[in-house]
């Protein structure tokens, strides 16, 4: 009996071997942000982020290189992967690219295509899909060096903008399911720099900013939308989760502004086929407080509300207008996902008369808007 205790005991042991290949916090450079650019000869141009953890303990902005808690290192190879092993050789720690939260492309890196991005990002199992993916005009690298104003690592200011739901926020999972599905191209945000204020006193002072979005036909960057442009996009994509709406009240009716909180948006999508026709209705319905008023209207008069609800459907339908005529007759890319909303709903027709066609059929293709506006709270006052 004793030997066989004995036995059990040994077998037991070989499973307590503990964490062999285990790998020390203190061995390992922690990526923050990827940056990516295309530079002479077609060369990758690859600038990692890498956090500094002993100047982590404060949000301060204050420590690690010229008072940050990053420093930015890069190099240049024929490939991602040969750059990345050219910075790896220039490191003391093993790069740890699973903390990542920003992929940053640089506008002419984008115009070349982004397959290779997306390609090293889904055979390399150490890198994050589920980090953000950005665009920006310019070049990455310059971003990515950028002083942080409110966190000690520029990535982690940019993660909290993406929190915070007021632009576009998009996965690099979700740009590679764009890429893959049919009826629908690709985009991402554009993230910039810009003026810490609106007249600077230093031109040196920026803050990191997501104003706008990078459109793209297949996996190449063809141009870019502004704020207002993408704040059509949000409503067409059903992603309003917060924002303003202001309405300008003319001087007959005394003059002033009004500006309402936007509390739910719901947007559906419905394509009809009709002898061979083929049209797209959206239908937008909005529900809105009022939050702002210096106008002279009285609030607690039921046709007053009724006319400025018209004003704000008014104003909704000419933003995602301006959307849909940027996407459908400048850069003909179907971002807006009405190929795809008409293989869901007329499979068959799809595959025999739209798939192989749809490039030429988006563009002309005939959209109309519904928007129907309800202000759910005045105030107490007139």
């Amino acid at each position: 009996m004793n030997v066989m205790r004995l036995f059990f005991l040994l077998v037991i042991t070989m499973f307590l071997t503990g964490c062999w290949n285990r790998i020390e916090i203190n061995d390992i450079a922690i990526v923050t942000a990827i940056g990516l650019d295309l530079v002479e000869d077609d060369k990758v141009h690859l600038s990692l982020q890498v956090a500094i953890p002993s100047k982590l303990g404060s949000t301060t902005g204050s420590g690690g290189e010229n008072g940050k808690g990053s420093l930015v290192i890069s190099d240049t190879g024929v490939t991602i992967s040969e750059a990345f092993r050219n910075i790896q050789g220039k490191l003391p720690r093993r790069i740890f690219f699973s903390q990542s939260r920003v992929l940053l492309i640089g506008e002419d890196y984008a115009k070349k295509g982004v397959s290779p991005v997306i390609n090293f990002h889904t055979r390399y199992n150490k890198t994050r899909i589920n980090s953000f993916i950005m665009f920006t005009k310019g070049e990455a690298s310059k971003v990515i060096n950028s002083m942080p104003k409110f966190e000690n690592i520029s990535a982690e200011e940019i993660k909290e903008l993406n929190k915070l739901n007021i632009g576009l926020k998009v996965y690099i999972r979700d740009f590679l399911n764009m890429l893959l599905t049919d009826g629908l191209e690709p985009y991402g945000p554009l993230f910039t720099l810009e003026a810490l204020e609106v007249k600077p006193k230093n031109k040196s002072e920026h803050v990191q900013s997501i104003r706008g979005t990078a459109v793209f036909k297949g996996d190449k960057l063809i141009g870019w939308m502004d704020q207002l442009e993408t704040r059509g996009l949000l409503w067409l994509k059903n992603e309003i989760e917060s924002g303003i709406v202001s309405i300008k009240i003319p001087k007959e009716q005394g003059g002033g502004n009004i500006s309402m909180e936007i509390l739910k948006t719901d947007t559906k999508l419905e394509p009809k086929l009709k002898n061979g026709h083929l049209q797209m209705n959206l239908t937008v319905s909005t529900r809105l407080n009022l939050i702002e008023n210096d106008s002279q209207l009285n609030l607690f008069d039921t046709k007053v509300i009724k006319d400025l609800q018209n004003k704000v459907d008014k104003e909704i339908d000419g933003r995602i207008q301006m959307t849909v005529d940027k996407v459908q007759k400048e850069y003909q890319s179907d971002i807006l996902g009405f190929g795809q909303a008409v293989y869901r709903k007329y499979p068959k027709q799809w595959k025999t008369s739209y798939q192989k066609n749809w490039d030429q059929e988006f563009p002309r293709l005939a959209v109309t808007i519904h928007t129907n506006s309800i202000i759910k709270r005045t105030g107490v006052t007139k």
